[in-house]
């Protein structure tokens, strides 16, 4: 899971990082309770990063549990979130050696993550840890990428994605490698502390999986799929890939 989170952390949700997690987890709530049986209120948030799916699902009255493996986003997310009353367990981890005595939970959710994966072998493990963690009948819900969804973001070449004058400009570059199938997207950050502006540079390295592979191993790992969904929430068949990213939800046996 390459990428230094460490240095995006200040700026992850001034140049738009968490707004997918952010967007898609109220609707995601609101699907599944219109269209399955779900019920719950124990929600294990895998990669939280800042916390900002947490805080767009303040209203639901969960109890979190947030995963995040770096200690400068749990900073970040515990700032944020220290007045929105949340009921919250912090724990600083990989999710790909989740700590199957965390407590089980009624839902997964894993929003924008997937795609920092090395290989099929770690999804395994991260599909593995989420089955020992959710209760029988409970759901994991994560997104990915596709083949199609990561050439596409490659294309987006070098742009400038934050600029507030005196304090804060990025500029974001985007590069796709066809033949290894892997997605880094440059960032360089020019901050300003005191009268001092202060460079710094961070990447994050994506790659994606086929999605008939994943609906493989998701039911290899003792979990039936319930629906494969795109963005916009259409239902899609589990072999069918060309959208730019999919959402799996998933039922634990």
């Amino acid at each position: 899971m390459a990428g230094d989170y460490a240095v995006l952390a200040p700026v992850y949700d001034e140049i738009g990082l968490a707004a997918f997690a952010s967007a898609m987890a109220p609707r995601l709530i609101h699907f599944v309770q219109s269209h399955t049986d779900w019920l719950g209120r124990r929600v294990l948030d895998l990669g939280c990063g800042t916390g900002e799916a947490m805080k767009a699902l303040a209203d639901y009255n969960f109890a979190f549990v947030a995963v995040e493996n770096t200690a400068e986003m749990i900073q970040q997310a515990q700032t944020r979130l220290a007045k929105a009353g949340l009921n919250i367990k912090w724990v600083q981890q990989d999710i790909r050696q989740l700590d199957p005595t965390t407590g089980l939970v009624d839902m997964a959710l894993a929003l924008d993550i997937i795609n920092d994966l090395n290989s099929l072998r770690e999804l395994e493990a991260v599909f593995k840890g989420v089955h020992q963690l959710l209760d029988t009948g409970k759901l994991f819900i994560f997104d990915m990428y596709t083949l199609q969804g990561l050439a596409e973001f490659g294309r987006e070449g070098e742009h400038l994605v934050y600029n507030q004058p005196d304090k804060l400009t990025v500029f974001a570059s985007n590069a796709y490698d066809y033949e290894r199938q892997i997605h880094t997207q440059a960032f360089t950050i020019f901050q300003r502390v005191a009268d001092c502006w202060q460079r710094a540079e961070a990447s994050r390295i994506l790659r994606t999986f086929p999605v008939q592979a994943v609906a493989s191993l998701l039911q290899r790992s003792g979990f039936e799929i319930t629906t494969v969904l795109d963005t916009h929430l259409n239902v899609l068949q589990p072999g069918v890939s060309q959208v730019p990213r999919v959402i799996f939800i998933a039922k634990k046996l």
